[in-house]
């Protein structure tokens, strides 16, 4: 009986020279043999050259030259195409053979012997199944046509019989062969057959004899010993030299052929099935060899197969009836129209190769058995290799695997959060992946995939987010296509010791990479943080000075309006980008980035967060900013609420790089620039000390900018009195210098402070305010006012330290330190302009 094996398609090489594509080292970078599109072509010619050398091939051609003439194949063709004749065989259910026969044989007036044969071949292969009990039980006792009729039940013989019964009674000549089958459990056998184990008809048609395979006809064993029923037209009329590779007669007159083949021949011959003659599949090599070995130095065997356009292969190793993982590799070579199949053991013993295969413009379909080979495996080569899943689109593609090389599981141990597949593609393809466990479930942010430019190399990074074994799958299109990415190859990922907080990435566009964007926080995330009782989520991204970003929150994938904030965070010199929802539940975070050199470029989206809110204590909205505030890199400190509370007085604290200075308006009313000045005391005594630091430092840039005297510094002094008495802070030589760093002042703000505390209404300050001031003003005039002249007596140094305040201000400005403003007015409709 005839076995079968069918495959649905998955959607599923390297360099001899080292490539360096990281500053750190490449564990998969060695000197084995390695596979590459691009380097082994000349390697594989050489191979085929020595495969096909000799004279080992096996000329196969039917002895009568006439008979699948023209005339005959259109008659033959249009018996199977004709769906009347297959409605009234279907339809016809004979009581007994004696009717079966009446049924044909008026059925068959006026028609051809053609289509008489046909009626006969298909009621057999619809109506007649396989009795696998006799077959597996070797009892396959009475097998007369009367028998099989009755029982609709029955072993080849059976079959035989009843074909030629029927053909008897139409007068049509026929005759019962016996002889060898390559059907179930062939390939388990080592020894040639001591007797005959199948058998087929054949018939004579216009003085022309044909072959009849009913039994193959009717359908096949499967790898459970179960007889499916699939009837194939196939095995009416098989051409002799295709049958000859699955049915050996024992009189050699019966193969039809003008030179008969061997015993030993016949089992050398590769098991080929009927779609490889379908498929109009041309075996190159091994031409006539059924048993594979390794090729001579290599760590695997190797099979070439010429195929049509429009037909695609896949392949399976497998010892012990089991798929050995990474086992086999299959490029399309588009130059020669060859598919290179590479099969590589990873133990010792009888392996299997089967190869698949389909027609039609998509690799995604059912592929089914087109012929397999023994590969015996005795001693396994020094350094084993094997490949990860690799469709025909890798080769129509022009895709090429840099790392990992010659494996297809990637061992994640040691502490490793992720792994790294190197590819190198044509300029014209991108690439884009998916990382799923072993229940095909999608691991959510467990991918990045970008182009490094740099290293003219796609990196795709895969990270687990537990324990276990998962599939990386890279897809690839061209960048004119549509966006429908097409798999092209996919590698096992061995996860172990993977932390309990795992790595995932946000999703990232290319234009992320490109930029030279970098993730600050949250890193190693693909959900932003949302931390206890907040109001809103952050993400921090380091970027070049000539990118700007902006952003926005989206739920259910629609833009929630004023809860998002982009601005620039001056001190860290990196994007803060704020984000402030309304409601709990899942959002997601995007951020654009535009280049702000191009004056034609607008934003872009480059990456995509997730958020997930489980309670929301307070929703907020942020202060409406304009495209100037994130162009000019501003930053605001207070407030950050853009609703602010009726009748109180409200700091508003921000960063405006370069600005001289800031206009108010309340309710479209601009306010001037001394109302802050009487509030401010009182501001600072309501504040911690952190915030009374803060305050301070703006306060001294403030003066910084504007005309300085003595009643102003006497004014103020009380202001940094209070800022001042943190009391991890001791009286001494080194205080000012401490209280300095502690408010990180520059040397012209000291200078400024300790000026003003001369006036403090602390005896300890205003001992130690002139002795500082008298250090610090003479390395300020030697610095800045008279570099090139002897130094000044103290005396001197004070009075123009105090008097040459414009001095000072133009050293300061010479810093370029961005200012801080901070101002308070009642609350309404503020807007900065």
């Amino acid at each position: 009986m005839g076995c079968k094996n069918s495959k649905i398609s998955a959607t599923h090489r390297s360099i001899d020279r080292r490539l360096n594509y990281d500053d750190g080292d490449n564990d998969y970078d060695k000197d084995d043999a390695i596979l590459s599109q691009k380097t082994i072509a000349d390697d594989d010619d050489a191979i085929i050259a020595n495969l096909t050398r000799g004279d080992d091939h096996i000329p196969i051609l039917v002895a009568d030259s006439q008979a699948f003439n023209n005339s005959f194949v259109q008659q033959r063709q249009q018996a199977i195409d004709n769906r009347p004749y297959q409605s009234v065989i279907e339809s016809c259910q004979p009581k007994s053979l004696q009717q079966l026969t009446d049924i044909i044989k008026a059925f068959s007036k006026e028609r051809s012997i053609v289509d008489s044969h046909w009626v006969i071949f298909y009621w057999i292969v619809c109506n007649i199944q396989y009795d696998t009990g006799a077959y597996m039980s070797g009892k396959c006792n009475d097998q007369s046509p009367e028998k099989v009729f009755r029982k609709r039940k029955g072993v080849s013989v059976g079959y035989a019989n009843l074909y030629k019964y029927l053909c008897d009674q139409l007068q049509m000549s026929c005759q019962v062969i016996s002889g060898y089958a390559k059907g179930y459990e062939f390939e388990n056998r080592i020894d040639a057959p001591n007797k005959t184990d199948h058998t087929w008809n054949a018939v004579e048609i216009d003085h022309h004899w044909y072959l009849i395979e009913s039994t193959w006809g009717a359908g096949y064993l499967n790898e459970q010993s179960i007889f499916q029923h699939e009837p194939n037209s196939y095995y009416f009329f098989p051409r002799p030299n295709e049958m000859i590779y699955h049915h050996l007669p024992d009189d050699d007159k019966w193969q039809l052929l003008q030179t008969p083949i061997k015993m030993t021949q016949y089992l050398e011959m590769p098991h080929l099935h009927p779609l490889y003659f379908d498929l109009n599949i041309e075996l190159v090599s091994p031409r006539n060899q059924y048993h594979l070995d390794l090729i001579p130095g290599k760590s695997y065997a190797l099979v070439f197969l010429k195929v049509p356009l429009d037909v695609h292969l896949m392949a399976d190793l497998k010892l012990n009836d089991q798929i050995i993982d990474g086992g086999s590799y299959m490029m399309f070579d588009k130059r020669q129209q060859i598919y290179r199949c590479y099969f590589a053991p990873i133990h010792t013993g009888r392996h299997k190769i089967y190869l698949y295969g389909k027609r039609g413009n998509s690799v995604i379909g059912e592929y089914r058995s087109i012929l397999d080979f023994v590969l015996d495996v005795k001693q396994m080569p020094q350094n084993s290799i094997s490949f990860p899943k690799i469709s025909k689109n890798f080769s129509d593609f022009d895709l090429e695997v840099i790392s990992p090389r010659n494996t297809c599981l990637i061992k994640l141990n040691n502490g490793d959060k992720y792994s790294e597949i190197l590819i190198k593609t044509p300029e014209n393809v991108e690439l884009r992946g998916h990382l799923q466990n072993e229940r095909k479930q999608e691991v959510m942010g467990g991918e990045q995939v970008y182009y490094d430019r740099r290293k003219n190399i796609w990196r795709c990074k895969f990270a687990p987010d537990r324990n276990g074994l998962f599939e990386a799958l890279i897809m690839a299109k061209k960048k004119t296509d549509p966006e429908i990415y097409i798999t092209a190859l996919a590698f096992k990922i061995e996860a172990k010791h993977i932390p309990s907080l795992p790595m995932s990435y946000p999703f990232t566009w290319q234009l992320f990479h490109d930029l030279d964007l970098r993730i600050e926080a949250p890193r190693n995330r693909s959900s932003a943080i949302w931390p206890d009782n907040a109001s809103y989520a952050e993400i921090l991204i380091k970027a070049p000075d000539n990118i700007q970003l902006s952003c926005d929150i989206k739920y259910e994938n629609v833009k929630v309006e004023n809860r998002s904030l982009a601005q620039f965070n001056n001190e860290k010199k990196l994007w803060q980008l704020l984000f402030a929802p309304e409601r709990a539940g899942q959002h997601e975070l995007i951020v654009y980035a535009k280049n702000i050199k191009d004056n034609q470029s607008s934003s872009n989206v480059v990456v995509k967060f997730n958020l997930e809110v489980r309670r929301l204590q307070r929703p907020m909205k942020f202060p409406v900013t304009y495209n100037k505030f994130q162009a000019e890199k501003c930053q605001i400190y207070t407030p950050m609420d853009g609703i602010l509370k009726k009748d109180s007085i409200v700091p508003i604290h921000c960063v405006i790089p370069g600005a001289k200075s800031v206009n108010l308006t309340v309710d479209s009313q601009l306010l001037s620039n001394e109302v802050w000045a009487i509030e401010i005391s009182n501001l600072i005594s309501e504040h911690e000390s952190e915030a009374e630091r803060h305050l301070c430092r703006c306060l001294i840039d403030y003066l910084d900018l504007q005309s300085i005297d003595q009643n102003n510094l006497e004014k103020n002094c009380h202001i940094f009195d209070k800022a001042i008495l943190d009391k991890s802070l001791k009286f001494s030589s080194e205080y000012f210098t401490s209280l300095c760093k502690l408010l990180k002042l520059n040397q012209v703000q000291e200078l400024f402070l300790v000026l003003a505390l001369q006036h403090s209404t602390h005896n300890e300050v205003q001992i130690l305010a002139p002795e500082h001031i008298q250090k610090q003003a003479s390395r300020q005039h030697q610095e800045h006012v008279a570099p090139q002249q002897p130094r000044l007596s103290s005396t001197s140094q004070i009075a123009t330290s105090t008097v040459d305040n414009q001095q000072l201000r133009r050293s300061d400005r010479l810093r370029a330190k961005p200012k801080a403003i901070s101002r308070s007015y009642p609350s309404s409709t503020a807007i900065l302009t």
